[in-house]
Formats: C-alpha cells, structure tokens, sequence
C-alpha cells in the first residue's frame, strides 16, 4: 500500500509569468527531502480550463493561493519555511507525518533540488495552451 501524503493545491495565473505565482510554486518545491516525500503538490493554473476548475471547486478568491487538504490557507500570502510546514501538521491526521513534519520543522528550505521538484510538480507545463 502506498504511504499517504498530504495534498497541497498550488492556485495560480502563470507560475511562469507571474513572479508572485513562480514564487509560490517555490516555496513548495524548496521544502526538504523529507517533507517532499510525504506531500504531493500541483500547480493548477486559471489559463486552462482544468485549473478554473480547480479554482472554483476549492472556492479561491485570489492568486496565487496554497491549499492543503482542501483548505485555503495562504491567500495570496507567500508563506515563510516554518508557518508552511505548521499548515502541513494542522491539516494532516496521519500521526507517523505529523511527526515527520515536526523533525523537519527547523530544517529549512532547501534550494538545491528545487528545478527537480518544480519539474515534479509540473509547474509551467499546463500554463500556455487551453486543455
């Protein structure tokens, strides 16, 4: 069985051509290994049709936003290392992410991998062409 992560829906314009969008995506790809492995994020985009869906089925009303589990919780608010990873452990019930989380909590971002999780997360990918 596969180990559960928590969903982290990223809200955008253009994560290529909107730098406050771009730098939304960042900061879910510059979290640690740890955390990378336990969460599964997406950039959905309001330039295509499935990215309005998106958007309207999580009731956004600003871009960029981040929602975890569903929840909005940075409202167009680039959130800072520490208070993303207490949004992850507020959200998730699984107590073994909980307290991976909690271990990852003073690590920090970490940039060197972070072309890699982007590519990941298909940020940019579904921007340009309506699908």
């Amino acid at each position: 069985m596969a180990e559960e992560k928590i969903t982290v829906d990223v809200l955008t314009l253009d994560s290529v051509q909107c730098a406050a969008c771009g730098y939304m995506m960042e900061s879910m790809a510059a979290m640690p290994q740890e955390v990378q492995q336990i969460i599964e994020y997406r950039e959905w985009s309001v330039k295509n049709k499935t990215g309005i869906g998106k958007f309207m089925e999580l009731k956004g009303k600003v871009l960029p936003s981040i929602c975890i589990e569903g929840d909005i919780v940075f409202p167009s608010i680039i959130p800072q290392y520490e208070e993303l990873i207490d949004a992850l452990i507020e959200r998730t019930k699984n107590p073994d992410l909980v307290a991976k989380l909690k271990a990852a909590r003073d690590k920090g971002f970490e940039f060197d991998k972070i072309t890699e999780n982007l590519d990941k997360a298909g940020a940019g990918k579904n921007t340009r062409v309506d699908s």
